[in-house]
């Protein structure tokens, strides 16, 4: 039996988190945002696979310190019932440093599932 929000805008709000939750540096919110174990197919093809939040974060703050990452915008944002616990969210972003320059515009698919009562993010596929 689902409980909880089961609406297209949970789905969407929970994609707002997870960039929220990295702007804001926040682990935590990622960690709600997202289902884990997680994985991510990059744009090279390699798989990576992370068991906890703050493994991703980690992560992840490698992945964008060579460019100066500071914070993403979420620019667009599709969603597809795939069916009553399972949408793919097609998405652009961009990144950006600290004094608003451009780092780069990316594409991608997540994968968002509802389970434990939540919807969260539990994969995903894209360039960046």
């Amino acid at each position: 039996m689902m409980h909880g929000d089961m609406s297209e805008q949970a789905v969407r709000n929970t994609i707002e988190q997870y960039f929220s939750s990295l702007n804001a540096k926040d682990p935590q919110g990622v960690s709600v945002a997202c289902h884990f174990p997680h994985f991510r197919v990059m744009g090279n093809n390699t798989v990576y696979q992370w068991q906890t939040a703050d493994v991703l974060f980690a992560w992840f703050q490698d992945h964008v310190s060579d460019d100066g990452w500071d914070y993403s915008e979420l620019n667009e944002l599709t969603l597809e019932r795939f069916n009553d616990e399972k949408y793919h969210a097609s998405l652009t972003f961009s990144r950006y440093q600290a004094d608003g320059t451009l780092i780069g515009n990316y594409k991608s698919l997540y994968i968002v599932i509802f389970k434990d009562d939540r919807w969260g993010i539990t994969g995903g596929s894209g360039s960046g």
